[in-house]
C-alpha cells in the first residue's frame, strides 16, 4: 500500500471520529423558549486542537468565520444557502434561533499564513438537523489545514557541520536558494529542530527544501548542501525531515522523510465557547435605556452553568452571585437576579438601585463567569433622569452648555435652570434641546464665571424633576509665584524665583549690579501682608547705580518677562510672556504700600496682548524709550513706533493703576481690565504685568529711595 493511500484511510478515520463525537455532542435539553414557532435553538461550541503558551497573543478564532447554511433539497440534489455569518467567530451569540430544517456549519479559522511557525489555520464542519422547539448543543471541531514540516538536526550534523547548519523550507515546486533567502516564495528557516506550517498557494503542489552547513573542515564544507522536494503533500499531515551526516551517503549527508497524520503533542489544549453573553431585556443593549418606574432587565445567557455574576456602577462592585448561589440580600439595594436555569436568568435593577446613581447617562458594567472558565462581559447604559449640571464651558466668553436627562416618555416640555449658589441669587431658566439618544437634553448658557459654585435643576413640563445638584465651574487661572515666596541669589543678583525653577518674573537687577551687588534693585522681604500665607513679600527700590559718581537711576521694578542685556549706560528687557487664560478675568487684585521721595510716582498696569506676529515678548531698550516703550492704553505694540511696519500685535484688554501718594501700610487694591471690544472675540496669547517704584524709570527718571511694596497678586475673575 502506498503512501498516500495510507494518508487517505487516516484522515477518513479522524474525520469519522470527528462526525462521532459531533452527533454525541447534540443533545436536546429543556430550557425557557424565546424562540418563535417552527424554530429551534442552536447551541454552538467550537475546538481547536491546541496551542502553544507562546502563541497566546494568536487568537486563530478571532481571525476566523464562522457560516451557517441552510440546506435545501429536492430530489437527490441539495443546494446550501449561506443565512448567518460571524466574523470573528467569537461573535457568535451563545444562543441561535432557527428556522426548522438542515443545516451546515463551516469554521475557517486562523489568518492564511502560507508560512509561519505559530500562525496554525483550522477548518471545521458539521451538518445537522433541528427541529421545531428543539435545543440543541452542537460541538464544531476544526483540524489543522496546515501542511506541517518537522525538521529534527541529528547529533552528528552538529558534530560534523559545527560552525552552523540551516534548512530552508518553501512552498516552491523546486527549491530556489536566492528566492529562499529574500523569502519571495513562501518560505521558514530552521536553524535548530523545529515544527513549521505551511499553506500551498495557488499553483504550487510541493513543498521544497534545502540544507546548507558551514564546517571548520575544508572536506566537510565543500559538502555542505543538499536539496530536495517533498512532493504533493497533504494539509492535516506532518513531514519530518531528519538530517544525519554520514561518510557513506552521498555528499555525506543523509535525508529521511517521514509522514504522519498531524497530531497535538501540547497539554495546553484550547476549547472555544461561546462566553456568558448579556442582552437587554426589551431594548438592545448597544443602546442607551431609560429609567423610569419599572425596573431595567438585563438577560444573561451561557453554554455552560453560570458560576458568577457581578456588576459594578457608580465605583461600586456587586457580587450578585459567587459560586453559583445568588446573594438575595441585594434586593434591598434594588438588584435582583432571577435564574431561568443554571445557563441563563435576568438581572433587574429597581428604584432603590438607580437613586443611588447621579443623574446622566450611567454605565453599568456587566461581569459573568460560567463553570468551564468561559468569562462574559458587557456594558449597559442606562439614563437616569435629573440635571447633569456642566457639559461643557468656555469662561473665556462666559458661555457654556448645560446638561439634563429626561426618561419621563410623557414630558413635552423640556428647560434647565441655574443660578450662582446661594439663596438669594435669581434662577435663570433656559429651553433644552434633545440628543440623538433620546435622553439627553441640553441647553446654551451666559454669563458663567470661573470659579463659582453653581445649582442646576430640571424642569418637567413646568414642575421641578429630581435632585438639585451643585457644581463648582473651574478656576481661572493665576499667577505663579505671585507671592513671591521664591528667589535665588546668583551671588551677585536677586531672582523672583527658585533655584533651578522656571522664571516667570523678571527684574532689571542684572543690569544694575554689572557695577556692584549692592545695586539689587528688587528683592524678597520678610515682610508679607496681613493675613499672607506666605512670609516673603518683594520690595522694589529706586537706586543709580554707579562708578566713582557715573551711572544712571534705575527704577526698582518687577514685571513678567526677563532682563535682555546691558548696553552702553541702559539696556533692553523683554516684556511678557505667553500666557493662556482659560477664563476672563475682570481685574488684577493686589496688595502694596508705597513711599515716594519728591515728586516721584510708582505704577502697576497689565496688557493682555494678541501677539499677531508669532512673539512672545516685546524689546523696551532704555537707550532708546521714544521707539520701544509703551503705555498700558495703547492699542497696538510696535518693535519701533517709529515704523508701522514693526507691527508685533494688538492689546485686548488692559488695566491701570498710578500711585501718586505714600501709602504706609499694607492696602489691597484690584486693577480693573477694560476690555476693547472689537477684539471681543479673540483670546490673548501674551501676558505683561509690570510694577515701578518710579513710574519713568525707562527715562532714568525718578527719585532715589522710591520704595514699593508687593505681595500676592492675583486675577480677579
Amino acid at each position: 500500500m502506498n503512501c498516500k493511500s495510507i494518508i487517505d484511510k487516516m484522515r477518513g478515520l479522524a474525520l469519522c471520529c470527528v462526525a462521532a463525537f459531533a452527533m454525541t455532542g447534540c443533545t436536546q435539553e429543556r430550557t425557557p423558549w424565546n424562540g418563535g414557532e417552527g424554530e429551534g435553538l442552536l447551541r454552538l461550541s467550537v475546538a481547536l486542537p491546541e496551542t502553544r503558551a507562546t502563541e497566546a497573543e494568536y487568537d486563530a478564532l478571532a481571525l476566523g468565520t464562522l457560516r451557517i447554511y441552510q440546506v435545501d433539497r429536492v430530489g437527490d440534489e441539495a443546494t446550501e444557502r449561506l443565512i448567518r455569518k460571524y466574523r470573528p467567530v467569537t461573535d457568535v451569540p451563545a444562543e441561535l434561533y432557527l428556522a426548522a430544517g438542515e443545516y451546515k456549519v463551516t469554521v475557517e479559522a486562523g489568518d492564511g499564513s502560507e508560512a509561519t511557525f505559530t500562525r496554525k489555520s483550522y477548518y471545521g464542519e458539521e451538518s445537522f438537523q433541528l427541529g421545531a422547539h428543539d435545543v440543541k448543543t452542537l460541538p464544531v471541531v476544526c483540524k489543522l489545514t496546515n501542511i506541517a514540516v518537522k525538521v529534527v538536526f541529528d547529533p552528528t550534523v552538529a558534530e560534523a557541520f559545527d560552525q552552523s547548519r540551516t534548512v530552508f523550507v518553501s512552498a516552491a515546486d523546486a527549491f530556489d536558494e536566492s528566492a529562499a533567502r529574500e523569502e519571495s516564495v513562501p518560505t521558514l528557516q530552521y536553524t535548530e529542530d523545529g515544527t513549521g506550517y505551511f499553506l500551498l498557494p495557488e499553483g504550487t503542489a510541493n513543498l521544497s527544501w534545502g540544507f546548507f552547513g558551514e564546517s571548520s573542515n575544508p572536506d566537510l564544507q565543500k559538502n555542505g548542501t543538499r536539496d530536495g522536494v517533498i512532493e504533493q503533500p497533504q494539509g492535516g499531515m506532518q513531514y519530518t525531515l531528519t538530517f544525519k551526516y554520514s561518510p557513506s551517503a552521498p555528499g555525506q549527508i543523509s535525508v529521511g522523510l517521514q509522514v504522519r497524520e498531524y497530531e497535538s503533542t501540547h497539554d495546553d489544549n484550547f476549547v472555544f465557547s461561546p462566553q456568558p453573553t448579556f442582552g437587554g431585556q426589551g431594548f438592545s443593549i448597544d443602546q442607551v435605556t431609560g429609567f423610569h418606574a419599572q425596573p431595567v432587565g438585563f438577560t444573561l445567557t451561557s453554554i455552560n452553568a453560570l458560576s458568577s455574576v457581578a456588576l459594578t456602577a457608580g465605583g461600586t462592585r456587586y457580587e450578585v452571585m459567587t459560586d453559583g448561589r445568588v446573594d438575595e440580600t441585594l434586593a434591598a439595594q434594588g438588584i435582583v437576579y432571577t435564574p431561568t436555569d443554571a445557563l441563563s436568568g435576568v438581572l433587574t435593577l429597581g428604584e432603590a438601585f438607580f437613586a443611588k446613581l447621579p443623574a446622566g447617562i450611567q454605565s453599568i458594567g456587566l461581569e459573568a463567569v460560567d463553570a468551564g472558565g468561559g468569562e462574559g462581559e458587557a456594558t449597559g447604559r442606562v439614563a437616569v433622569a435629573g440635571a447633569t449640571g456642566f457639559v461643557s464651558a468656555d469662561l473665556w466668553s462666559g458661555t457654556g452648555t448645560l446638561g439634563a436627562v429626561v426618561t419621563d416618555p410623557a414630558t413635552t416640555a423640556v428647560q434647565i435652570r441655574f443660578r450662582e449658589a446661594g439663596a438669594d441669587a435669581e434662577w435663570t431658566l433656559l429651553s433644552a434641546v434633545k440628543g440623538d439618544d433620546g435622553y439627553s437634553y441640553t441647553a446654551a448658557a451666559e454669563g458663567l464665571r470661573a470659579g463659582l459654585r453653581y445649582e442646576f435643576q430640571l424642569v418637567e413640563n413646568g414642575a421641578e424633576r429630581g435632585a438639585l445638584l451643585t457644581q463648582q465651574s473651574e478656576a481661572g487661572i493665576q499667577l505663579p509665584n505671585a507671592g513671591f515666596e521664591e528667589w535665588y541669589y546668583d551671588g551677585k543678583s536677586w531672582f523672583p524665583y527658585a533655584t533651578g525653577g522656571t522664571p516667570f518674573w523678571g527684574t532689571g537687577n542684572p543690569g544694575a549690579t554689572s557695577v556692584g551687588s549692592e545695586f539689587n534693585l528688587t528683592a524678597g522681604v520678610e515682610d508679607p501682608r496681613p493675613g499672607s500665607a506666605g512670609t516673603t513679600a518683594a520690595k522694589l527700590e529706586t537706586k543709580k547705580p554707579s562708578i566713582m559718581g557715573i551711572g544712571k537711576l534705575a527704577a526698582g521694578n518687577l514685571f513678567v518677562g526677563e532682563f535682555g542685556a546691558v548696553s552702553g549706560m541702559g539696556g533692553t528687557v523683554h516684556m511678557g510672556r505667553p500666557f493662556t487664560f482659560n477664563a476672563r478675568p475682570t481685574a488684577l487684585r493686589v496688595w502694596y504700600k508705597y513711599t515716594p521721595q519728591g515728586s516721584d510716582k510708582g505704577r502697576i498696569y497689565l496688557c493682555l496682548v494678541n501677539m499677531t506676529d508669532g512673539s512672545t515678548y516685546h524689546v523696551v531698550d532704555t537707550n532708546n524709550p521714544d521707539k520701544t516703550t509703551f503705555s498700558p492704553d495703547d492699542e497696538f505694540l510696535y518693535s519701533d513706533k517709529t515704523n508701522p511696519a514693526t507691527l508685533q500685535g494688538h492689546v485686548i484688554g488692559y488695566g491701570d493703576l498710578m500711585l501718586e501718594s505714600a501709602v504706609t501700610g499694607w492696602t489691597e487694591v484690584e486693577i480693573p481690565i477694560t476690555y476693547r471690544e472689537q477684539y471681543a472675540s479673540e483670546r490673548p496669547n501674551v501676558l505683561l504685568v509690570t510694577a515701578a517704584a518710579s513710574y519713568r524709570g525707562d527715562y532714568f527718571e525718578g527719585e532715589v529711595g522710591s520704595t514699593l511694596y508687593l505681595d500676592d497678586v492675583e486675577f480677579v475673575y
